[in-house]
């Protein structure tokens, strides 16, 4: 499991992502969660049924969570998750999280206003703006001033495996997204997408780890998997 000390050693208690040696994080089992949530929640010091999970769609809709969102089976219980791609909260001891296997885990945090916030920004989320949109959800809710405000971009699929369609391709070039021929850049859209809002550069953290290139993350695009990574954030 990887931990982010770019956030923790900030005052972020737990900034995780978890790969295969922790096992599947699924939402397959809601009823009873895969085994791989409880190895992470007893690394993590949290408890499984307190992880609040959202339902994913690759869209861009964020929810600000609190305790009220905890208990529903660990993910997708909670008819206000449904079709949320991003969750914020501001209150401690409320593991927030979101599944990839190859999409970027965006992490926020505002040090200042005590803030965080976990992103599931795949290819259309990222084409959506999913990034900004959670800074401006941070903005209008706890008045967050972007030059504050810390992130990290986790283990996803890099620029030199992230092949797509030409079609594709072409609405992400017309949407002045990078790319390389065929090849999108994921890390860098997302970098420029905080840029833009003011968030500084050196306040962004790239993990640059490809979940395709390398094995020991669960990865759809390498093995057609419906296992998951975790990606958890708790203040």
């Amino acid at each position: 499991m990887l931990r982010f000390s770019f956030l923790e050693d900030q005052g972020v208690s737990v900034a995780a992502f978890s790969g295969k040696p922790e096992g599947d994080c699924s939402l397959r089992g809601i009823t009873t969660p895969p085994w791989g949530r409880d190895v992470v929640s007893r690394l993590c010091g949290v408890a499984s049924s307190d992880i609040v999970l959202p339902s994913q769609v690759h869209g861009a809709v964020v929810r600000v969570v609190d305790k009220r969102h905890q208990g529903f089976g660990a993910g997708a219980g909670h008819p206000e998750l449904n079709g949320v791609d991003g969750l914020l909260t501001n209150v401690s001891g409320v593991p927030i999280g979101i599944l990839t296997a190859d999409c970027v885990p965006l992490f926020l945090f505002d040090p200042r206003k005590r803030v965080v916030g976990i992103i599931h920004a795949g290819r259309q989320g990222t084409l959506a703006r999913i990034a900004q949109r959670a800074v401006e959800v941070m903005e209008k809710t706890w008045s967050s001033s972007p030059e504050d405000i810390l992130a990290v971009i986790g283990p996803s699929a890099c620029p030199d495996c992230y092949e797509v369609s030409e079609a594709i391709a072409e609405d992400w070039e017309r949407e002045g997204m990078p790319l390389r021929g065929r090849y999108l850049d994921l890390w860098g859209a997302n970098v420029k997408q905080l840029e833009e809002k003011g968030i500084q550069r050196n306040h962004i953290e790239v993990a640059c780890i490809c979940t395709i290139a390398d094995t020991q993350w669960f990865s759809y695009r390498r093995e057609k998997t419906t296992a998951r990574n975790l990606a958890l954030l708790m203040l």
